[in-house]
């Protein structure tokens, strides 16, 4: 008889346990069915805001889910050599002073000792922006030592015409952006193969090698000098920093690029 008592006894205990652990198991799946369905709502107002490039709102009182937009390349000019940086010395700045040739410089020079990176005869150039090939002076000849000498010559008393300034820019490569800029690549030791006029071009692409053409030591025939000269035209007949002073041209040149 004690026997049997104990027997029931022990059935009413697991059958109660098994009672208390399917009321448990029942709680925990209508909890996560709860939950999967707000991560499915998520997921779809994510998705949704995505497509759309908004903000979303979830169903949740005091819940707001914002979903940033998809973020495009930044607009603006990367640097014409990568790691460099705007030329600290006044002298290689735009519309700074060329007594010479008793004019003014139309852009930057990128030197080794000013840049913030080494800049060596045949340093890679890329293309600051998607643009298209305008000019590339494939098969450039540099002048005589007498031809030199008459050019330095005239320029020195009466200025230089724009077709002396292309002679004295040396081999190049122009670009025409897409909101219409002419950026100007001069002094170019060589032309990267396959670089020609009408091919588009883009961003960060290498495009020529830094020289220094178009100077005294390329007409004496020795790489010393190395340097890029790079302009930016706004219009045909404006380039950034025309008619500012040295102050002006350093507080904007930095907001002209984005990097690299």
């Amino acid at each position: 008889m004690n026997d049997i008592l104990k027997r029931i006894k022990l059935g009413w205990i697991l059958l109660l346990a098994l009672l208390i652990y399917s009321i448990f198991i029942t709680q925990a799946f209508q909890r996560n069915k709860k939950d999967l369905s707000k991560l499915r709502n998520a997921s779809e107002i994510t998705r949704d805001a995505a497509i759309t490039g908004g903000v979303a709102q979830t169903e949740a009182p005091q819940e707001t889910t914002v979903i940033t937009p998809v973020t495009f390349a930044e607009a603006g000019l990367w640097m014409p050599i990568v790691g460099a940086r705007v030329p600290q010395n006044p002298m290689y700045l735009p519309n700074s002073p060329r007594n010479y040739r008793l004019g003014q410089s139309q852009g930057f020079d990128f030197y080794s000792d000013d840049a913030g990176v080494t800049i060596a005869y045949g340093t890679p150039v890329i293309a600051s922006d998607d643009a298209t090939v305008i000019r590339v002076d494939i098969e450039h000849e540099e002048l005589s030592s007498e031809k030199w000498d008459e050019l330095l010559a005239e320029v020195g008393v009466n200025g230089a015409t724009d077709e002396q300034l292309d002679i004295l820019r040396g081999r190049q490569i122009w670009l025409e952006t897409q909101n219409g800029k002419t950026l100007r690549y001069a002094h170019l030791s060589g032309v990267r193969n396959g670089i020609e006029v009408g091919q588009k071009v883009y961003r960060g692409q290498v495009i020529g090698y830094v020289g220094n053409s178009g100077t005294d030591n390329a007409v004496k025939g020795d790489a010393k000098g190395a340097r890029l000269h790079f302009e930016i035209w706004e219009s045909e007949e404006e380039f950034f920093g025309k008619g500012l002073n040295t102050e002006d041209v350093q507080i904007r040149s930095p907001r002209l690029f984005v990097g690299p």
